[in-house]
């Protein structure tokens, strides 16, 4: 009996720490999965924004094309606050450079589709359309001419389409392009 009081008062908490480390351990493990659940959730928030900016872009890039089909020629210049432009790099290729905006030029000369046409963004998606000027003999890259298609090429008029948009939040934007031929 005396040798059994002996073994427990041998042990002198060595059970109590083991526990308190084993605690410990679950307790970092708790917070690294808390701290990827909001990481996880901070990313399918942007996925979430982004995805927006780009159907407001999108949206804008259609609208913008589908203008072009019944527009007039007479409204395009190098000045104006309606986005209609004139030729702005004036490349003169038959695939022209695009041109970078910047959101300062957005606010003073893109076509912001009508209020409330979508909705839960922060900025109501824009576009811009350009006139772009095509020089037939810079499409002949050194070339024997074909007259026939210098012709057919002459006959087409060439736009650049500008879309813009923004998602939930300004920090999510979203800026596409397209040439359109008619």
């Amino acid at each position: 009996m005396n040798q059994y009081h002996q073994k427990i008062d041998a042990q002198r908490g060595a059970v109590l720490i083991v526990g308190l480390v084993m605690l410990l351990l679950l307790t970092i493990i708790g917070l690294a999965s808390i701290r990827g659940s909001e990481l996880q959730e901070q990313m399918a928030g942007n996925m979430r924004d982004h995805n927006q900016a780009f159907q407001a872009s999108e949206a804008a890039l259609r609208y913008g094309e589908s203008y072009l089909n019944g527009a007039s020629i007479s409204q395009y210049s190098s000045t104006t606050k309606t986005g209609y432009f004139a030729d702005l790099n004036k490349t003169g290729a038959p695939y022209p450079r695009p041109v970078v905006w910047t959101a300062d030029q957005w606010k003073n000369t893109g076509t912001t589709l009508a209020q409330d046409t979508l909705s839960n963004l922060a900025l109501q998606p824009a576009f811009a359309i350009e006139q772009v000027l095509v020089s037939p003999l810079a499409s002949n890259q050194g070339g024997a001419v074909d007259i026939e298609s210098l012709d057919k090429m002459a006959e087409l008029e060439y736009y650049r389409v500008t879309s813009r948009g923004v998602g939930g939040t300004v920090d999510s934007e979203v800026v596409l392009q397209s040439t359109f031929i008619r």
